[in-house]
């Protein structure tokens, strides 16, 4: 998408009146997107159906498309900059590549949508139903997904650094290769989710549930994480969470580690990684 030639304002503004007066927004707005119009900034959408409808490449910057209900359309390629999108329906949505910077999508619901490579950096997805979406290769920085329902997600290879994921079901969800630098996962559940080569520096780990995950082994922070919770109370089980956190290492240096406790450190992870987790 050519993003100078759909802000130089070159299209006009949609109209409402002379002979599109009888006409429903909905019919104007594809009427004039088939006429090549690709400049929608700004406009009021605000419960529109657009079901299955090409919309690809247009610009939607600082639109309302609250409660709009956008099944099964194709919006890849289109800037969404600080659009509303709160409450929208868009089940089965192409948004593939679409650029969604501070929009607001708290509450929408993204089930199987298609977002492989879309920038969403600080956009707003709290108490989001978000099953089964496809957020590979996106970029997530500064991203609030608090109490986001994402479970079985694709977030592989995706930019999560210093994103808000707490309190998020991620159960199934596949992380692999992301990188989460940063980030606060505290209270999320990743029961069952895949987090080989993920990368947690600095990632807030507290209370989350790892139980069947496939673990990242060469994670500190991820290896630390799960002492700590399996040491409870007894002190003298965090130092080997605190040893590993200290030299930055992770299996292969629990594995051969001169420590009495650290046979309790390989089997506490191997009680909470995945049944076939390669070791």
């Amino acid at each position: 998408m050519d993003i100078d030639s759909i802000e130089g304002g070159q299209y006009p503004p949609l109209e409402n009146s002379g002979i599109h007066k009888q006409m429903d927004r909905e019919n104007q707005l594809i009427e004039q997107y088939n006429q090549n119009q690709r400049n929608f900034s700004g406009i009021n959408l605000k419960g529109a159906m657009l079901i299955t409808e090409q919309l690809k490449g247009a610009n939607f910057s600082n639109a309302d498309l609250s409660n709009a209900l956008l099944f099964g359309s194709d919006l890849s390629n289109t800037l969404l900059l600080d659009a509303n999108l709160s409450s929208a329906i868009l089940v089965a949505t192409n948004l593939t590549d679409a650029i969604l910077i501070d929009a607001n999508l708290i509450d929408a619901n993204l089930s199987g949508t298609q977002l492989m490579g879309a920038q969403l950096i600080s956009a707003k997805l709290t108490g989001n139903t978000a099953v089964g979406v496809n957020l590979s290769n996106a970029n997530l920085i500064r991203a609030d997904f608090r109490n986001t329902n994402l479970f079985k997600a694709n977030l592989s290879g995706s930019d999560l650094s210093r994103s808000n994921l707490s309190d998020a079901n991620l159960i199934e969800a596949d992380l692999s290769h992301s990188r989460l630098v940063g980030a606060n996962l505290s209270g999320a559940d990743l029961t069952c989710a895949n987090l080989t080569g993920a990368n947690f520096s600095g990632t807030n780990l507290s209370g989350v549930k790892f139980k069947d995950a496939y673990l990242n082994l060469n994670s500190p922070e991820l290896l630390a994480e799960i002492l700590q919770q399996g040491a409870g109370k007894e002190e003298n089980k965090h130092k080997i969470a605190e040893l590993i956190l200290y030299y930055r290492q992770g299996w292969e240096f629990l594995l051969h580690l001169n420590h009495p406790l650290a046979e309790w450190g390989v089997e506490t992870i191997k009680a909470i990684a995945a049944p076939n987790q390669d070791f």
